[in-house]
């Protein structure tokens, strides 16, 4: 499956993503109902697409779902014939801010909802601090920083830090030292916990580094009434991790929510800087293991990216009130298309639920969220990701490491992932490279880094590396991912002992000198010039927005899976068997709308096929094109793959009917028929 470096992908069979689902399961924001909310220090402004019709505005809640059958229990915010202007409503309800509420459009003669509830999505009036936070040209980082002075040696300009939401209230004290006003209810501030911060941050900040903080919702395990940050479907009992979804289900948990970034935001975004700065808020950790990290209970994607989109969105309200460009992150690890727990309540494929943020977000007003995306390599105890199986150059990559990074910006720049026709921006906020034993263990990591760092500096849409981690720590599962190993003994678990290789590495990595330092990782990673490393943007896929579904007829098994070629690597796999009785051939069938022809290149379909099993008599291969047979081929040994082109370039610029066959021959028993990776590609015409 070797690919020519400027191909570009155009069609990828299969229906191996949920982009096409999405649309059906939300409904988007078209041409009717609410275009869009602004707010002022007074007053919300809701431009209505729906002139002349008799309609109410009902307030809802963040944690609300519209139900026709019950309207009456919604606040009525305004009635009436729509006209020309914008609607406009007091924003707050006494007290209550309704910045964070969303609204529905009804219509009063008939009760039905008219388009999908709405948020605040232009907060561009309200009084904020606007100056520009410090982002350093150089994107080296560390997590979990120890000593201030080798941060400064190694030359760090990025670090991030966890901050637990039940750390920041202080929910006990009658008398507590500070208050934070929410909707008229004051929360009490832990202030020991809070000076903790504003110590590491104000020293970063002075050091000349930027810092990022984590927000996330540490669970007891047995229930708490008195805690109002626990979900209620989080399973406190099992949550591995110790971490919960954040509680947005009842006015409590939204106050002691917005509370807690509210504080922050306004603390840290102060353009004193008594306190020190901080550039943006990661949400959660890791939501495709959710289970694991932001443990919801066993949950659907759709209400995962439901809830989880929710949270988002009144992070960035809570943050943009008070500062125009701190940012508001997604965080998603590396598992891209395949999930990491096989129960599919437990964790989801990252693109299903980068969809899903995505259609719920511009359905109910789009705001400005990023990525904090993780691109460990495939396996953890291995830093060698230049080797990952599961990391392909495509959209449709089972994971996205290092190895394949380029394909995290390609997936952001599509058209239907820009906000207002920006594309969001990229962090990578949690990734390390172990240590392996054996004398040439640093070598190793060192090599890795290397090769990590010359890619995400070729990267412009990549704004931060920050390494995992600073110095090892004791109980990381036997892990070895920092520029210093530590002690094994004493209280302190990540106390440092010495400085590996990477170290030096790291410190030169964004320096003149990068090059004469990143010498030694060529024959490791077996390369002879860095150009050979170069983000390879031209051979990932484009969204050309054609429909991957395929009309499936007398197949007696179709599906989409994954499967490996004779390079040991895993392609996506459309698996067809042909049928056992009557007619011997089944067929899947494609609409594609071909692009205009290019010049100096051929329109191809790209495949390979393979026979997965100990097939009888083996099975014919065809694929035609508008019905007419293009190439046909029969296999009998099993795992012996042979891959094809055949030329489209003669219906460029129509749309065609392209069909995979697969025909029994005799007899159907095993006849595990697999068309790899089929796609549809420009390729270079041969040189004379």
């Amino acid at each position: 499956m070797d690919r020519a470096s400027t191909l570009i992908i155009l069609v990828c069979l299969g229906a191996l993503c949920m982009m096409g689902s999405w649309a059906a399961d939300v409904p988007g924001s078209g041409a009717q109902g609410i275009a869009g909310i602004s707010a002022t220090e007074q007053a919300l402004r809701v431009e209505m697409a729906c002139p002349g019709r008799d309609v109410r505005l009902l307030e809802l809640r963040p944690y609300d779902r519209f139900d026709p059958a019950a309207d009456a229990r919604y606040p009525v915010a305004w009635e009436g014939k729509v006209g020309d202007a914008p609607v406009q409503i007091p924003r707050f309800d006494r007290q209550r801010d309704r910045l964070y509420s969303k609204f529905q459009a009804v219509d009063n003669a008939t009760g039905a909802a008219i388009g999908p509830a709405h948020y605040v999505d232009d907060l561009s009036a309200l009084p904020a601090w606007d100056f520009e936070m410090p982002w350093p040209e150089s994107k080296k980082g560390v997590t979990c920083p120890v000593d201030l002075d080798d941060l400064v040696t190694l030359g760090v300009k990025y670090t991030d830090t966890n901050v637990m939401l039940r750390g920041v209230l202080d929910l006990d004290s009658e008398n507590p030292e500070e208050t934070w006003e929410v909707d008229g209810q004051r929360f009490g501030i832990n202030l020991g916990y809070i000076r903790h911060f504003d110590a590491q941050i104000k020293q970063m900040n002075d050091a000349g580094i930027n810092v990022t903080l984590i927000l996330l919702n540490g669970v007891p395990t047995q229930p708490d009434p008195k805690n109002p940050f626990i979900h209620p479907k989080t399973d406190l009992a099992h949550a591995p991790n110790h971490l919960g979804s954040f509680n947005l289900t009842d006015e409590a948990g939204l106050r002691c929510y917005r509370a807690v970034v509210e504080y922050l935001a306004h603390r840290y975004s102060d353009p004193s800087g008594e306190h020190g700065w901080v550039s943006g808020y990661v949400v959660g950790n890791e939501l495709q293991s959710h289970w694991y990290w932001h443990n919801t209970g066993r949950v659907s994607l759709e209400d995962l990216a439901r809830e989880y989109t929710t949270q988002l969105r009144v992070a960035w309200l809570a943050v943009r009130r008070y500062h125009e460009h701190v940012r508001v992150y997604a965080s998603m690890e590396h598992h891209w298309t395949m999930r990491f727990d096989p129960d599919p309540m437990k964790s989801v494929p990252g693109r299903d639920l980068l969809e899903g943020i995505n259609a719920f977000a511009k359905t109910e007003g789009d705001f400005p969220w990023h990525l904090a995306f993780h691109p460990y390599p495939e396996n953890l105890g291995n830093p060698r990701f230049w080797e990952d199986k599961t990391a392909v150059f495509g959209l449709d990559s089972p994971r996205i490491t290092f190895k394949n990074l380029e394909v995290m910006p390609a997936v952001l720049e599509q058209e239907r992932f820009l906000y207002h026709g920006v594309r969001r921006r990229i962090i990578l906020s949690e990734q390390g490279l172990h240590c392996p034993g054996g004398p040439d263990g640093e070598k190793i990591q060192a090599a890795a880094y290397a090769l990590a760092y010359y890619k995400v500096s070729r990267m412009p849409e990549i704004d931060a590396f920050i390494l995992h981690r600073h110095v090892d720590h004791r109980a990381e599962g036997g892990l070895h991912l920092g520029l210093w190993s530590c002690k094994q003994d004493g209280p302190d678990p990540c106390a440092p002992d010495k400085a590996r290789m990477i170290h030096d590495v790291f410190r030169l990595a964004d320096t003149e000198e990068w090059e004469a330092a990143f010498e030694f990782a060529k024959p490791i990673i077996g390369i002879e010039d860095w150009a050979e490393a170069d983000p390879r943007e031209d051979a990932i896929p484009e969204d050309s927005g054609i429909s991957r579904e395929a009309k499936v007829e007398n197949c007696l098994d179709w599906r989409t899976t994954w499967e490996r070629d004779a390079d040991g690597r895993l392609y996506p796999t459309v698996f067809q068997h042909p049928p056992g009785e009557g007619d011997p051939v089944g067929k899947a069938t494609y609409t594609v709308e071909l692009p205009q022809s290019r010049e100096g290149h051929r329109i191809a379909l790209q495949f390979g096929v393979q026979l997965t099993s100990e097939s009888d008599d083996g099975v014919r291969f065809a694929v035609l094109v508008d019905g007419v047979e293009a190439w046909s081929e029969t296999q009998t040994q099993t795992r012996q793959s042979t891959h094809h082109q055949v030329d489209l370039s003669a219906h460029a610029g129509k749309t065609i009917r392209l069909t995979l066959e697969v025909d029994r021959l005799e007899n159907a028993s095993h006849d595990w028929s697999t068309w790899l990776r089929p796609v549809v590609l420009y390729v270079p015409e041969a040189q004379p």
